[in-house]
C-alpha cells in the first residue's frame, strides 16, 4: 500500500512538473508574440500577449517588467486621466513584482521608477514630492546595476529638472522628507539626458526631454536642435508620435525666442 502511494505521488509530481514546463513554454511563446507586436507598434496585441505570459508564468521577471512597460505606454497614450492613472497603478504593481523576483535586475527598477513617476503626474504637490523620492531611489539603483542604463538616466534627467523647478514651499517640504534635499539642477538634468542620447541616439523621447530641459535653461538654439533631431528620427517605439507632438509644440515656443 505504501509502495502504491509512493508510485501515485511520483506520478502526480511528474504531471505537475510537466504542467509547469508547459506553462513556462507557453509563457516563452507569448512573450515572443508580445515582442513581435511591440516591434510593429501594435500596443493592444502587445498588452494581450504580455498579460497571457504573466498569467501563465507569474514568476517570470521578464513577463512582469514587459507588461509593466506596456501598461506605462498605454497610460502615456490614454486620453482619459482616470484610465491613465489606473494603468499606472497596475504598472507600478507589476514593476514591484519584477523587482521582488529579481532585485539585481536593472530593468525592474527602471520600470518601477517610470510607473511611479507617471503616477506622480496625477498627484498634488506634496504627494508628488513623496513619490519623487522613490523615483530617484529606483533610478539610482538601476544605474548602480548598469551604468549605461539610458532609461535610468532619462528618469533622473526629468527628476533633476522637476526638483530644480520646485517652488519654495515644496522645496521646504522636500527638505523635510529627504532630511537633506538631494542636489538637483538643470545642469544635472542636461548631463543625464545628454548621456541618454549618447547611449541611445535613436530614442526620440531622450531628445524631446533634453530639449525641454535646454528650453527651461534658456538655451534656445540647443533646444531647437534637439527637437529638430527628434522630429527627424524614424519611429522606433509605440509612443513616438506622442513625443513628436510634444516636440512640435515646444519647437513653436522656442522659435518665438529665436525670432
Amino acid at each position: 500500500m505504501r509502495r502504491l502511494a509512493t508510485i501515485v505521488a511520483a506520478v502526480v509530481l511528474v504531471v505537475v512538473r510537466a504542467g509547469g514546463a508547459a506553462a513556462a513554454s507557453g509563457a516563452v511563446e507569448t512573450l515572443a508574440a508580445g515582442d513581435a507586436a511591440a516591434a510593429r507598434f501594435d500596443l493592444p496585441a502587445t498588452l494581450a500577449a504580455y498579460r497571457a505570459a504573466h498569467g501563465a508564468a507569474p514568476e517570470s521577471y521578464e513577463a512582469a517588467w514587459k507588461l509593466a512597460r506596456a501598461l506605462a505606454d498605454e497610460a502615456t497614450l490614454a486620453h482619459d486621466p482616470a484610465q491613465a492613472k489606473r494603468l499606472c497603478v497596475e504598472a507600478e504593481a507589476l514593476a514591484r513584482t519584477a523587482v521582488l523576483l529579481r532585485p539585481a535586475g536593472p530593468t525592474g527598477h527602471d520600470m518601477l521608477a517610470v510607473a511611479v513617476g507617471k503616477l506622480a503626474l496625477f498627484e498634488g504637490g506634496k504627494r508628488k514630492v513623496e513619490l519623487g523620492k522613490e523615483v530617484k531611489a529606483e533610478a539610482d539603483k538601476a544605474l548602480q546595476l548598469d551604468p549605461n542604463d539610458d532609461v535610468a538616466l532619462h528618469v533622473l534627467g526629468i527628476w533633476n529638472r522637476e526638483v530644480a523647478g520646485l517652488g519654495w514651499l515644496l522645496r521646504r517640504f522636500a527638505r523635510l522628507l529627504y532630511g537633506k534635499l538631494p542636489p538637483a539642477s538643470l545642469a544635472a538634468s542636461v548631463a543625464d539626458l545628454t548621456r541618454a542620447t549618447e547611449l541611445r541616439p535613436e530614442v526620440i523621447a531622450h531628445h524631446v526631454e533634453l530639449g525641454i530641459t535646454l528650453e527651461a535653461a534658456g538655451r534656445w538654439a540647443e533646444a531647437k536642435a534637439q527637437f529638430d533631431r527628434a522630429l527627424a528620427l524614424p519611429t522606433g517605439w509605440v509612443t513616438d508620435d506622442h513625443n513628436r507632438a510634444i516636440a512640435r509644440k515646444e519647437l513653436a515656443r522656442v522659435r518665438v525666442h529665436l525670432g
